[in-house]
């Protein structure tokens, strides 16, 4: 006689195949190995002995392997009766039963009926691929109208061109938003600027027939921005009656104008016509109306120096903008509630990475941030702040990268982030609140898990020491019981042999006295453990080192000499008693002298100071200065 022994659950999957495997055993219970055995499968309605809805037998026979395992897809087979496809799942429970003939022919024999429980499941699930009995109209996104219908919404998408409220695409339109109204609307990519002869096609068109044709609102950054990498302006402003092309007002304290011209450009350039300040009658080519004096300047520097300021007056940032670069000392030095505050630009359009809020370059530190209270520098990216049209890539707060400019000296070491902390009673050279993700080798001192105490949650924290090994060592461990012949067979994962290599044992006998041997050792991720007496329980252990191509590219070297200039240093120069002048890492602090820095910012107190500095011939230093 034999016996179906099941001995892997069965599974689903899509499309329309279930995975059976069984051990097949014969007299004395020995393992029909490599023999071809007759099947036929029938899946059961209701009950153990209901409704046959699919039956099957398989041509040519499936055969055992060397252990007697017995694989098949049911779906696979001829069918007899009915199809898998044609079963509807929601409808169980249904039940499995295998004949088989252990001769290879069609004379089957009942080994064995059981229930599927939760694995078909999958089959029904596929049912959700398609959806019928919707209608809508062409190109319109649906929208649910009920609880339990759909229906067009408001906005349009043909593939090319997107659009809110809009009856038929413009196919040269990128994206369309028309009001309820049609006063107003607004229309992306390919639109003409009109009546002018600067600029045949824009980005971003406001129109309106009685209101502003585009409005820019922002509670603390810019309303308004306008950026051009070519030849023609950022923003261009165009009037053909008797108004304004562009036109800044302020409420408050803030700036109704503000032009930058770069390290290598002009701030504001009026090629033609009178320019105004303090009036709007201007009745030279500039005219400044102000009580005191406005501008004091020196000739032949490249910068003018002076400031005009009241009692009362007060500034928020600390720095408010820039002319030139620094070739010595800070590019950007601002002391106040904000240190140095900016912002980039958001577009309808961009690939989501390449944007930059703020960029410093110097010899020692590109971006410096020192605060008295709070956070020194802080790098944060909300990127459903706009909604780009089209967008794609990763969104970073804070992104670190080292490598060396073309010409320069190859350093020993590079850091794309460094981090470092010291005086308080805990320093966290860096904390993380989520996941962390290394590519990379780890070294570190030592390490732990920290959780909330399993006992006490509220007032306690629980750690345990990581397991260290010098051989890059993987840990498996379980229970298991041999049976009535004193043998169990421990199938390890499929991964097991191609991650692994160098294998150790270790069994421990739980309950009674036995003996407890590896009678067979890994072989196809599996390992059989014998024991005197049936029916032991036995806990084991097997290690395995690591030979995955990552491990055996960077194989953990125990004992290394350390680098010629760190001799005579420490990596924990306080814990043997040295000074921390001898620590390992006390020179690459970028911080610990003060640097030429390409952008600083402090916070504090007190007075509000911007400053462009540029090295003159005679030594000096001149700029602008805003005090209050």
């Amino acid at each position: 006689s034999f016996i179906l022994l099941l001995f892997q659950g069965i599974y689903a999957q899509s499309p329309n195949l279930i995975s059976y495997q069984a051990i097949v055993r014969g007299a004395g219970n020995a393992l029909a190995a490599n023999k071809s055995i007759g099947v036929k499968v029938s899946i059961l309605q209701t009950s153990a002995s209901g409704t046959v809805v699919y039956q099957e037998s398989f041509t040519p026979n499936p055969t055992t392997n060397a252990n007697g395992l017995l694989t098949l897809q049911i779906g696979s087979g001829t069918p007899i009766t009915g199809t898998l496809a044609g079963i509807n799942w929601n409808t169980g429970p249904y039940f499995v039963k295998t004949e088989i003939d252990p001769n290879g022919g069609t004379a089957y024999s009942l080994v064995s009926t059981s229930q599927l429980l939760s694995v078909p499941y999958a089959l029904s699930a596929k049912t959700a691929q398609s959806v019928t009995g919707i209608t809508g109209t062409n190109n319109k996104v649906p929208k649910f109208i009920s609880a339990n219908s759909l229906g067009d919404s408001q906005i349009s998408d043909n593939g090319t061109s997107v659009g809110i409220n809009v009856g038929t695409l413009d196919p040269n339109i990128r994206f369309q938003v028309q009001s309820t109204t049609g006063d107003n609307s607004f229309r992306s990519t390919l639109v003409g600027v009109p009546a002018t002869s600067i600029a045949t096609a824009g980005s971003i068109y406001g129109e309106s027939t009685t209101g502003i044709g585009v409005i820019g609102v922002s509670s603390s950054q810019n309303g308004i921005y306008g950026l051009s990498t070519g030849t023609l302006g950022g923003t261009v402003g165009v009037n053909t009656g008797t108004g304004k092309g562009i036109w800044g007002v302020t409420t408050g304290a803030g700036v109704a104008g503000f032009f930058d011209g770069g390290t290598s450009g002009k701030g504001l350039i009026v090629s033609n016509g009178a320019t105004g300040i303090g009036t709007e009658n201007p009745t030279g080519r500039l005219t400044v109306m102000q009580p005191s004096t406005p501008v004091a300047g020196i000739d032949n520097y490249p910068a003018i120096s002076g400031y005009s300021y009241t009692a009362a007056a007060s500034l928020k940032g600390g720095v408010y903008g820039y002319y030139n670069t620094a070739n010595y000392g800070t590019g950007i030095h601002g002391i106040g509630y904000n240190g140095v505050e900016f912002t980039d630009a958001n577009s309808n359009f961009g690939t989501g990475n390449q944007d930059v809020g703020v960029f410093g370059s110097a010899n020692t530190a590109g971006v410096e941030g020192v605060s008295t209270a709070g956070i020194g520098v802080v790098g944060y990216n909300k990127n459903s702040s706009f909604a780009a049209t089209t967008g794609v890539g990763n969104t970073y707060g804070v992104y670190g990268y080292a490598n060396t400019i073309g010409g320069a000296t190859v350093p020993a070491t590079r850091y794309g982030v460094y981090g470092f902390a010291s005086g308080a009673a805990t320093n966290y050279a860096g904390y993380f609140s989520g996941n962390v993700q290394v590519t990379g080798s780890l070294a570190k001192g030592s390490g732990t898990f920290k959780i909330d105490h399993p006992l006490d949650p509220e007032n306690k924290y629980l750690y345990h020491s990581f397991v260290e090994s010098p051989d890059m060592m993987n840990v498996y461990n379980g229970n298991i019981s041999t049976d009535s012949n004193g043998t169990a067979y421990v199938k390890m994962p499929e991964y097991f042999s191609a991650l692994n290599k160098d294998f150790r044992y270790q069994l421990t006998v739980i309950g009674t006295f036995a003996q407890a041997i590896i009678s067979q050792e890994i072989k196809e991720n599996t390992f059989v453990i014998k024991t005197d007496k049936p029916n032991i329980k036995v806990s084991w252990q097997v290690t395995g080192v690591r030979q995955d191509k990552f491990a055996n590219a960077h194989r953990v070297i125990p004992e290394v000499e350390k680098e010629q200039e760190m001799k005579g240093k420490y990596l924990h120069a306080k814990e043997w008693g040295k000074p921390e002048s001898q620590s390992i890492d006390f020179k690459s602090r970028p911080l610990d002298k003060m640097p030429e820095t390409g952008m600083k910012g402090r916070t504090s107190e007190g007075n509000v100071k911007a400053v462009q500095n540029e090295k003159t011939e005679k030594g000096e230093v001149a700029g602008v200065t805003i005090k209050n």
